[in-house]
């Protein structure tokens, strides 16, 4: 059986992207990202969705965890490449609340005080719940 790359909670229910239907009204939307940089296209299209969500007048949170806490390493930022990293940054300066997953970030290494990208907040699989639940919308992107 093949796994879903995206499944969407709508009207708490989930859904497969072969079963979806997209409705315009979004309200708060989140982004649950597993995906590590470079390795897939999860990150450029979460900063695709997330931009074109937040410029509908969306409210977009986005959660990274497992690897996907490396797409937030704020040495990754450079001004002469556009790396998966300043393209989130891009999207915290447009009003994106960004989250990473502290226990995550722990077992990879990464100091979530010192290392993150400047807006980055550090948090919990508890709030993600919670975000689950405050939500209109859920996507989830994952290897």
């Amino acid at each position: 059986m093949v796994k879903p790359l995206l499944t969407v909670k709508y009207k708490n229910q989930w859904l497969s992207e072969t079963s979806m239907t997209w409705v315009s009204a979004l309200g708060k939307l989140l982004i649950v990202l597993f995906s590590p940089p470079m390795q897939v296209q999860n990150t450029d299209t979460i900063f695709e969705f997330a931009k074109a969500a937040v410029e509908e007048g969306h409210e977009v949170t986005i959660f990274c965890d497992t690897d996907a806490v490396y797409n937030l390493v704020a040495s990754q930022v450079s001004p002469d490449q556009v790396t998966p990293a300043r393209k989130i940054a891009e999207l915290i300066g447009r009003g994106v609340h960004v989250l990473a997953c502290r226990e995550s970030a722990r077992l990879r290494g990464i100091d979530t005080k010192t290392m993150l990208i400047q807006g980055v907040v550090e948090s919990s699989l508890g709030k993600l719940a919670e975000l689950m639940d405050e939500s209109d919308r859920v996507v989830a992107f994952g290897t």
